[in-house]
């Protein structure tokens, strides 16, 4: 059983080789969607894929020194290390992406057994730490993850209105002591003339979508089509652009600086 954790690291090191090699070389051992959501967020998807290359070579040499008391301490260290940062890889993966990076879960799938064959084989029962972290780590995922960024933004509306068969959709952010996101709502939902397919979403919990895209104030009103996307700003821009009259920006001003604005994580004055 501990020559089974000798193969399993080597394995592991050499799968991601593979995946350092390939990535060198704009490829992929994976091409899944979930993988392209999790590489693209990666700060260094190089440096992540040395890290690991790095683990699992010393896993291998760790165990092929028939390991003696003096080095227990060293896998340990790594092993509860690895779990914990692999519950925080798979908790944002299961509540902020809702997408799975196969790779990743090979990789995950891998510490696992390593962590199982090696507590039994050596009775070093000081590596269950390392699954209590992992279960910790996950569980704050989800306690503190934003809405899943994997999901649409229907998902992630608190109110839905319908009428007719538009030919687009809108998405608007607003917050509960607005008076500005009232007024257009008010307005989206007792005298919008046309057909009209609405999905109303909360800026706090949008918040990280929201400021990815440098905005930092509401209503929001993003309307999407077929072929194009458009995003408005501010109460003054939004009903000039739904009552079917040109978007207009009568003033030159950085968001949050207009009259007709409140700031997302700020009392609205």
């Amino acid at each position: 059983m501990r020559r089974l954790g000798v193969v399993l690291s080597a394995l592991g090191m050499f799968y991601v080789l593979g995946e350092l090699i390939l990535h060198l070389q704009n490829k992929s051992l994976c091409y899944t969607q979930g993988c392209k959501v999790i590489m693209g967020l990666a700060s260094n998807e190089f440096f992540i894929l040395l890290i690991g290359l790095l683990l699992f070579f010393s896993l291998s040499l760790l165990f092929l020194t028939n390991p003696r008391k003096n080095v227990f301490p060293v896998i340990d260290a790594i092993l509860v290390s690895s779990l914990a940062v692999e519950g925080y890889l798979m908790g944002i993966q299961s509540f902020a992406l809702s997408q799975f990076c196969e790779f990743c879960l090979g990789v995950f799938l891998l510490i696992f057994l390593i962590a199982i064959i090696y507590i039994f084989s050596y009775r070093r029962f000081t590596t269950i730490l390392g699954f209590i972290s992992f279960i910790a780590v996950f569980l704050g995922t989800y306690l503190v993850s934003p809405p899943s960024l994997g999901s649409g933004l229907e998902h992630m509306a608190y109110t839905h209105y319908s009428k007719g068969k538009p030919s687009t959709t809108w998405y608007l952010f607003t917050k509960k002591d607005c008076l500005h996101c009232a007024e257009i709502l008010s307005y989206c939902l007792h005298q919008y003339p046309d057909d009209l397919d609405l999905y109303v979403c909360s800026a706090e919990k949008c918040s990280l979508l929201l400021k990815t895209l440098g905005i930092n104030t509401v209503p929001v009103l993003l309307i999407e089509g077929k072929a194009r996307k458009e995003i408005i700003v501010g109460e003054k821009c939004i009903m000039e652009r739904i009552r079917k009259k040109k978007p207009a920006f009568p003033e030159l001003v950085p968001f949050g600086s207009a009259g007709d604005a409140c700031t997302i994580n700020q009392s609205c004055q």
